[in-house]
Order: structure tokens, then sequence, then C-alpha cells
């Protein structure tokens, strides 16, 4: 398994734009995992990402990726990025379900990898289980995909909709270079979630009062290259943007509309 395949999941991690850290919002060559896995397999792997600190913030940092994923003959697997679930594929469909766990925002900095003091006096927000579901499809050389975050602990959080299109741009033995973009559609509760001000926020962060409506969020495209060194080992770069949209753009949370991203690391397969 690539870790192009299982470290990047454009927006379509599916990170979705609250919580760049948990699932970094960087497009994958292959896409979202949704076919079967070819046999059992155990991958490991650790790597750096430079992402924002939350959706819209002015300021970024670098946080760790360690990564591992166990996946079975039969289509269940187990990960840190994906979660738990199944995967197959449906007359040339791949579908995928998985229970996970995000959305954690902390409204002060915790520490170095977690939390923003741009934030103050917003309140937490808790992290929660999540069902992802996705589809993908092949259309010649370009990977279409859709999925799907909902929100199971906490409701009102609300869910996201994400749709990316992906395509190989160079290929041999060892390099594999795809380009990737994606767009996601929050429903109105998660658009207050992560980017509305209530009037009791707005009077302890000194935000103004804001309600977003339903809508996209965000524009997510980048550049991905996988280097295979042996059998086992395989190194994984990428870089792209994120453009914040529609209301979520016009947040006064949002002190930055576009922000770059950058993540590296290195996995190994059993």
């Amino acid at each position: 398994m690539r870790l192009a395949a299982t470290l990047a999941l454009a927006s379509l991690c599916a990170v979705s734009s609250n919580c760049y850290a948990d699932a970094l919002e960087l497009p994958s060559s292959s896409g979202p995992q949704t076919a079967p896995a070819a046999g059992d397999s155990l991958t490991l792997g650790a790597g750096l990402a430079y992402v924002p600190e939350y959706a819209g913030a002015k300021k970024s940092r670098v946080v760790p990726l360690p990564y591992l994923e166990r996946t079975f003959n039969n289509g269940f697997f187990l990960s840190t990025m994906r979660g738990a679930g199944f995967q197959t594929s449906v007359s040339g469909v791949g579908l995928s379900a998985a229970l996970a766990y995000g959305g954690a925002r902390a409204d002060h900095k915790r520490n170095v990898f977690d939390g923003s003091d741009a934030l103050k006096g917003m309140g937490d927000i808790e992290g929660a289980a999540q069902a992802v579901l996705a589809a993908s499809y092949q259309v010649g050389t370009v990977g279409l995909s859709l999925s799907t975050t909902q929100n199971l602990a906490h409701r009102d959080h609300g869910a996201t909709y994400s749709l990316g299109a992906s395509m190989p741009l160079y290929t041999t033995a060892s390099d594999q270079v795809g380009l990737s973009a994606s767009t996601e559609y929050a429903d109105k509760k998660h658009m207050q979630t992560y980017f509305g001000v209530t009037a009791a926020q707005s009077a302890t962060s000194g935000y103004q009062a804001y309600t977003p409506k339903s809508g996209f969020t965000n524009v997510t495209m980048g550049v991905n290259w996988n280097h295979v060194l042996d059998k086992n080992w395989s190194v994984h770069t990428a870089a792209g943007f994120s453009h914040l949209t529609g209301d979520a753009a016009d947040s006064p949370l949002t002190k930055r509309k576009t922000t770059p991203m950058l993540m590296t690391g290195i996995a190994y397969k059993f």
C-alpha cells in the first residue's frame, strides 16, 4: 500500500476543514482508498506536515503524522488515519465505510501541536465519533471520488460532503507524481460550529456575531510524489493549498483565506 493513498486524503480527509492536524487536506494521486485490499498487510509510517492551526488561521505549524494501517484480505481495515472500516468494489465502483474520530478544536494553544490563541473565548469543540462513507470510480486516467463525514456523538457538529478528482502526471516503476483537486460542502450545523460566532461567543471572544449558511467551504489542490525505495520502503511528499470559499471565507474567524500545506513521510510495508 502506498503512503500516497493513506497519508493524504484530499480534503478528502477528509481532514475536513475543521481539523487539519487530524486529517491532512492534501490531495492524493490515488484518491480515497475504497478498493478492496489485495491481501493482508501491515504498514507503519511517520511524517511531518505544515498546516494551519485551524481552518482560516493566520498562523501555521508543523505537526507529526504517525501512521499505522492493517488491512485484511476480506476488505476490513484498521487505520490511524481512516479509522476502522470495510472497503469493497461493486461493478467497478469502490465503496468504503469507516468509524473514525475527529473534529476537535481548542480555543487556546495547548502545546506546539494543538490549539490556537486566536480562538480565545470561542470555547473548545469536542471531538466526536464520525461515520465516513466514500465511493470512487475510475474514468480513464482520472479518478473521481465522493465522500461524506457524518458526526455521530455530537450531531450539532453537522456533516460535510466532499467531491474530488485526481490524475497521474508522471509514472515510472519507482516514482509516481499526481495532481488532485477537491471541494467540500458543509451543512448549516457544521458551518455554525466551525465558522459561526454566537452572541455568547461574541461577548467572550470579541469577534462579531456571525451566522453562516450551508454551502461550499473550500477548494483544495495539490501535487504529490510517491518514491518507492524498495519492495518495503516508500517516501511520499505532497504540496498544495486550500482556499476557503463562501460563508467560511467571510467568517470573522478567518484570518487567511488561502493557506499552503506541505507534507512528507516515509512508510514501511510488511
